[in-house]
């Protein structure tokens, strides 16, 4: 049978899997996880593992190391506590520190360093001690009969415990050595011993004996043990905070070199910061959990913050629920009323969430202190607080068995850090443009200008561009002009010079002046006015056409394109799509149309039968349809099929879908097949395409997206400038990059001045920014007016304040667009227009509000929500401020933004001196960095 005092975990190999199993006091836990042994038992880590592991708490090492090198010439020896919360790192560094002591020649001469395990039940005295002080001598230094003459005393003498002393302290100082004590939980020791067992202990290592403690503990005070105490002031107390992102960053790369993973892990951290910063900051950048995000990183290495959170969970569940279920009932009652309050919580809430007797809470309250399960925050009254002391179990109790709203207060914190702690992402959200451009939420005109523009903001994954490319390319003007005949070339052929050159009213105005109207001639200007953003006198002119000619089936296209892409009414487009296929040369097109609108709908088999009776009138675009409506079914080898007949078809970019699919599927090897076939077959960028693949691949492969891009830049596609320059950014290759996007600008590329743009900002070299910035917009991005904008308010530019107001009035859509209105609300209240802005804001937080904890599309919005109240604070706006939080039945704004109402209460703590004290200390950093800003801000 395993003793559970000698060895606390085995591992088995079982099922092919890494099976750990747990000894934990009365427990067994049997838990599946790469390396969870090694994680959770340093003592079972081999020296080279440890030493060649060592990257954090470096400064800590480095600072007892000079110590005891020091100590040698002056004779000082100092004892140390380390203190630090689990898996902070202390057993860790206490290895270390022995390893150091015996590799190093100098402090090896003088220094005996025993290294106690974790557990030693047996040593409850100082009898004990010494006992095991001797065992520890004989093992591995001396070859010395201490123990047995330690029996001899016990056995023979009254004074047995200093007689004991005085024989090790002897011996030690003939061999001109000073034993290192390494004890794991010096408090627990101490706890055992009496008064005047303690004050000899304190006179030992606090004079000219050859004994000293270096401890641990899990905090300064348990409720027996008080470190802060003045009698324990002969013990240099150390404090373990959590990792800062640099050293989280260190331990996540040396566990990469260590399993071989070494260039992935840093290709996450490069293409990821926000997503790493803000687990480290949810977890308290304790280092053993960051441990579990590593395998969690690899294993979804295109994930979100909030899926690691999830992945991370169920990861430490069972070691969580087999803590608390050791509990007994009324202290899992008291443990559930604060896990769910999460900000600290006073005893009066705490009586009223569990029903117990006050003076039952107060003895449960100090159990659960001393076993470190919560901790006591002071006020500067009598009432005070509590909360969880490991503010990750917390998270994990809301998320495991918390209510819908308990899990929204963690859900919302990490998209607040996600946001906070990564502004180069925040800038990067392209999906919900596509999803409004195919459910017809978006003004299918500025659609078309903002086009693949988009982009050149965007961190996308991969072949979300060209799903953005194939959308655009259905929007109702494109097709229209493409349709349109050319016969009166005069004419008509000029006006579509105007409407490609965007002189849209030029055009309008030469179409109006035209008296022989044709449906040629109605199609033109229909694309005219819809071009121009009048979107009733295109209804009126699509009306007029079907007066005109019933029988046409491209009118009845049209209006149905009209009702569902720009009124966004579906009932009548598809009982124009339905007219349309009624008539006696129906266009197949409208079978298609009514696929896709079935399919929005989830109604999978009118979908399936409309796209297919397309393909059967020859429309082979449905074949795309098919497969991806297949795909969304899970049918994947019907969706397979259709990829592989469009293919076959040789419909435009079927092959770049079908390897899209591939991608999705983690098909790595067939998705490059199918791109290089796309490049053989001439699809449009397929060139760029392949080149961001082997971007995208696990070991990124630089020369062959180098040699691709710039064959899409030979074959004159200038997106390859751009694409090549993002390459030499990543590469920090930072000169190559300026001249790509330099020569890109000359071939017109509006990507490259805009990335141009933000690099010449990120320089401080705003009058170059403002110059791409604005060669951008001139060659038709209008999305570079959001980035333009903001690139202002960050710089603080006082000067340019009326030009940025002005911008953003003049371009921003007309339909609502969340991001751009809260950066409208934001630049009004940067100008003082507070009402205005503050209108603004509560006609947005709403929609904001629902946002789907799986949508990670939309932290645009919500980083500019978070500025706002930034600059609402740092303008003392206080009042204003906290009547939108009072709103909270409403907006939930505590629970949106709780950094930012802590934030405010700090502020205000002269008002509400109890308030600020209940942020969990996971809040801590971020609050500091919001104080900074705000500070920034009002000096700006």
């Amino acid at each position: 049978m395993l003793s559970i005092f000698n060895e606390k975990k085995i591992a088995k190999n079982f099922d092919d899997k890494k099976i750990v199993i747990i000894f934990d006091k009365k427990n067994i836990v049997i838990m599946e996880n790469k390396d969870i042994l090694l994680r959770n038992n340093t003592g079972n880590k081999p020296k080279s593992a440890i030493v060649d592991g060592f990257v954090i708490r470096t400064n800590e090492f480095d600072y007892i190391q000079s110590s005891l090198t020091n100590a040698i010439e002056d004779n000082k020896f100092s004892n140390y506590v380390i203190i630090g919360q689990r898996g902070a790192g202390k057993t860790t560094l206490l290895h270390r520190l022995n390893y150091a002591i015996l590799d190093e020649e100098k402090l090896a001469n003088k220094f005996l360093p025993i290294m106690f395990s974790e557990e030693q039940y047996n040593v409850s005295d100082l009898t004990n001690l010494w006992e095991a002080v001797a065992i520890g001598i004989e093992d591995n230094f001396y070859k010395e009969n201490l123990s047995d003459s330690i029996d001899e005393i016990i056995d023979k003498e009254t004074n047995y415990e200093i007689s004991a002393f005085n024989l090790l302290d002897n011996f030690l100082k003939s061999k001109e050595k000073i034993a290192i004590l390494f004890i794991e939980n010096i408090n627990f020791f101490l706890k055992k011993l009496n008064d005047t067992e303690k004050k000899r202990l304190k006179t030992i290592l606090t004079s000219n004996t050859s004994f000293r403690i270096f401890g641990s503990s899990t905090s300064y005070n348990d409720g027996s043990i008080d470190f802060g105490d003045p009698f324990y002031k002969f013990f240099t107390l150390i404090q373990l905070d959590g990792l800062t992102q640099v050293d989280c960053e260190k331990l996540l790369i040396k566990i990469g070199q260590q399993y071989g993973e070494e260039e992935q892990i840093r290709e996450i951290i490069d293409k990821y910061p926000g997503r790493v910063e803000a687990l480290r900051r949810l977890t308290g950048g304790v280092p053993r959990t960051i441990s579990y995000l590593f395998q969690i990183f690899l294993d979804n290495e295109n994930g979100k913050a909030i899926k690691d959170l999830y992945l991370l969970i169920d990861t430490l569940t069972l070691l969580y629920k087999s803590e608390l279920d050791q509990l007994s009932t009324q202290q899992q009652k008291v443990i559930d009323a604060i896990a769910r309050k999460w900000d600290a919580i006073s005893v009066k809430e705490i009586t009223k969430r569990t029903r117990l007797e006050s003076k039952n809470i107060s003895s449960i309250l100090s159990y659960l202190e001393k076993n470190q399960l919560i901790e006591k925050v002071p006020t500067t009254t009598k009432n005070h607080l509590y909360r969880i002391k490991e503010r990750f179990m917390n998270i994990w109790y809301l998320m495991r068995f918390g209510r819908k709203h308990d899990k929204e207060n963690v859900i919302w914190l990490v998209r607040f850090f996600d946001a906070w702690c990564d502004e180069s992402e925040l800038t990067k959200r392209l999906r919900r443009h596509i999803r409004n451009l195919k459910d017809g939420n978006y003004d299918a005109a500025a659609a078309i200008d903002m086009g693949n523009t988009f982009l050149s903001c965007e961190n996308i994954p991969e072949n979300l561009k060209e799903e953005l490319i194939s959308t655009t390319n259905s929007v109702l003007p494109d097709r229209l002009l493409k349709g349109a005949k050319t016969t009166k070339k005069d004419v008509l052929s000029d006006i579509k010079t105007l409407l490609k050159n965007r002189k849209y009213n030029e055009a309008v105005e030469r179409l109006e002046a035209i008296t022989s109207k044709d449906i040629d001639y109605y199609m033109l200007i229909i694309s005219a006015y819809l071009m121009q953003g009048n979107q009733q006198k295109a209804l009126d002119a699509a009306k007029a056409a079907w007066k005109l000619d019933s029988q046409d089936s491209s009118v009845s296209i049209t209006l149905g394109l009209i009702y569902e892409l720009y009124l966004h009414d579906p009932n009548k487009a598809i009982e124009f799509y339905e007219k349309s296929l009624a008539l006696p040369h129906p266009h197949p097109y409208a079978a298609n149309r009514l696929g896709i609108l079935y399919a929005k709908n989830k109604d999978f088999d009118l979908a399936i039968k409309y796209h297919n009776q397309a393909v059967s009138k020859n429309f082979k675009n449905s074949l795309l349809d098919l497969g991806n409506l297949y795909a969304e079914m899970e049918d994947l080898e019907k969706a397979e099929k259709y990829f592989k007949d469009a293919v076959k078809a040789k419909i435009e970019k079927s092959n770049t879908a079908l390897a899209e699919f591939y991608i999705k599927q983690k098909r790595r090897k067939d998705a490059e097949t199918v791109l290089l076939n796309a490049v053989e077959a001439k699809e449009e960028e397929s060139n760029i395409n392949l080149g961001k693949f082997y971007l995208e691949q696990k070991k990124s492969d630089f020369k062959k997206a180098k040699e691709h891009f710039t064959l899409a830049i030979e074959k004159g596609e200038i997106d390859g400038y751009n694409q090549l320059g993002r390459l030499y950014m990543r590469l920090k290759e930072t000169d190559k990059a300026l001249s790509t996007y330099e020569e890109g600008v000359a071939h017109n590329d509006p990507e490259s001045a805009h990335q141009l743009g933000h690099i010449f900002a990120s320089q401080g070299k705003f009058e170059k920014s403002d110059e791409m910035f604005g060669k951008a917009l001139e060659l038709g991005d209008i999305s570079v007016v959001g980035c333009w904008v903001h690139s202002i308010f960050k710089s603080k530019r006082t000067d340019k304040l009326t030009f940025a107001l002005d911008l953003i009035e003049k371009f921003k859509p007309k339909e609502t667009d969340t991001a751009i209105e809260l950066l409208y609300a934001k630049i009004l209240l940067w100008k003082g227009d507070v009402t205005k802005s503050i209108d603004i804001v509560k006609k947005h937080i709403i929609d904001l509000r629902n946002i789907h904890e799986d949508d990670d599309n939309r932290y645009r919005e919500f980083a500019e929500l978070v500025e706002f109240f930034l600059l609402l604070i740092a303008k003392k706006e206080y009042e204003v401020a906290l009547d939108m939080f009072s709103e909270s039945n409403a907006f939930q704004l505590k629970t949106m933004l709780k950094p930012i109402y802590y934030l405010l209460m700090d502020e205000l703590k002269k008002d509400f001196p109890l308030e600020h004290l209940k942020a969990g200390k996971e809040l801590t950093e971020t609050i500091n960095d919001l104080k900074k800003e705000v500070e920034y801000l009002r000096k700006k």
